[in-house]
């Protein structure tokens, strides 16, 4: 299946409503830890400490600002001077992480980051004896935003950690006391889950099921000479039909005239398929001629109109039954990858001294499923 593909659609469309992860700002993070080790007996030497870091877990901090043009507060004790860190006629207002403030602006100032680090230290005794310890350091760091980050609702923020790294730096002291430092450095991504709407595409190896015409049946009409989804020309409306109330009839108005009935399809089209287009079809006697031919045509054009394909079926006056409809049907060639729209036709051609007229109804055009 590809990784994309295009795929051309008119309104009305059918879109559905997902929650997708937004990136809002990228912190980097760094802890110093400094920490005074006593080990469990004397050493000669420090071989090597292996550090990492558990449980890493941020927690945001929102602010709430209103707008009273009097002066600036910052009510969580961070401000530079005269008229406060964000401007003079800015306040914002600490809010709790779990606290409910639908009518004001909310955003996030600062993130508290918690964790362990994680230590394994492997140390020469006076024996010359390789020994091992291990100690977890439990740690905090308070970071603060460049800029408060707008967001919508609090409940949708999280945050994940990326590139997380340790810096270790040791001395023995004293034979039994190592002093560490170790320098922690992370990516802290913040994001928040938002809500968009997508317009929903088939996969391009399923085919749309059922008939991809309108009105098949032909049963809408605005008045006697008019389908309501076809376009018609010398056409009429009877009501001898194969199924339902109507069907079309071709010639009627001249039958020395050319007919035709037609719609186009733009909806649910697929490419490198196969169509098939079934339709049932009569003769009515009006004279003593029956000169006539009828030919249904399945025409493919692509997005700039076009053709670059037809499938065609074509009958005599001769091989079409005059007392009762006949099933016609055939599939087209396969179409090609750039196919966007496709018209269905039926051309009525009368022959010299013709009487005679074709009437159509029932018919089915289908998107036949890929081989293989």
């Amino acid at each position: 299946m590809p990784e994309q593909y295009y795929y051309t659609e008119v309104q009305p469309v059918k879109c559905i409503e997902i929650r997708v992860p937004l990136v809002i700002e990228s912190v980097d993070v760094e802890a110093v830890i400094d920490n005074v080790l006593t080990l469990p007996e004397l050493a000669i030497k420090v071989d090597k400490i292996r550090a990492s870091v558990r449980d890493l877990t941020a927690t945001p901090v929102f602010v709430d600002e209103a707008h009273h043009g009097h002066g600036y507060h910052d009510y969580d004790g961070y401000h530079d001077g005269k008229h406060g860190k964000y401007g003079k006629h800015d306040e914002y207002v600490l809010v709790h992480h779990d606290s409910h403030h639908p009518h004001r602006d909310l955003f996030l100032k600062k993130i508290i980051v918690n964790g362990i680090l994680h230590k394994q230290i492997f140390y020469v005794n006076k024996n010359n004896e390789v020994k091992h310890t291990a100690e977890e350091l439990s740690f905090s760091k308070l970071v603060e935003l460049d800029e408060p980050v707008l967001i919508r609702h609090k409940h949708d923020v999280f945050i994940q950690f990326r590139h997380v790294d340790v810096d270790m730096n040791w001395e023995l002291h004293r034979a039994c006391r190592i002093h560490e430092t170790a320098v922690i450095q992370a990516t802290a991504r913040v994001s928040e889950d938002r809500k968009i709407f997508v317009q929903t595409c088939p996969s391009p190896d399923e085919s749309p099921v059922g008939n991809l015409l309108r009105d098949g049946g032909l049963e809408a009409w605005a008045s006697p000479y008019a389908p309501v989804f076809w376009g018609a020309s010398n056409v009429s409306q009877t009501s001898t039909a194969h199924s339902g109330s109507f069907a079309a009839e071709i010639g009627l108005l001249n039958t020395q005239l050319p007919g035709a009935l037609f719609q186009m399809i733009h909806k649910k089209i697929v490419g490198d398929r196969q169509y098939r287009l079934t339709f049932w079809v009569r003769e009515d006697v009006l004279g003593a001629t029956s000169d006539f031919s009828l030919t249904a045509e399945v025409v493919f054009y692509d997005q700039y109109g076009t053709q670059i394909g037809i499938g065609t079926q074509t009958l005599s006056s001769t091989g079409i039954p005059d007392n009762s409809y006949t099933q016609v049907q055939f599939a087209t060639p396969v179409t090609d990858e750039s196919v966007d729209s496709i018209m269905v036709r039926f051309n009525f051609m009368p022959g010299t001294g013709n009487t005679n007229t074709v009437k159509i109804d029932d018919v089915v055009l289908e998107c036949m499923r890929k081989r293989g």
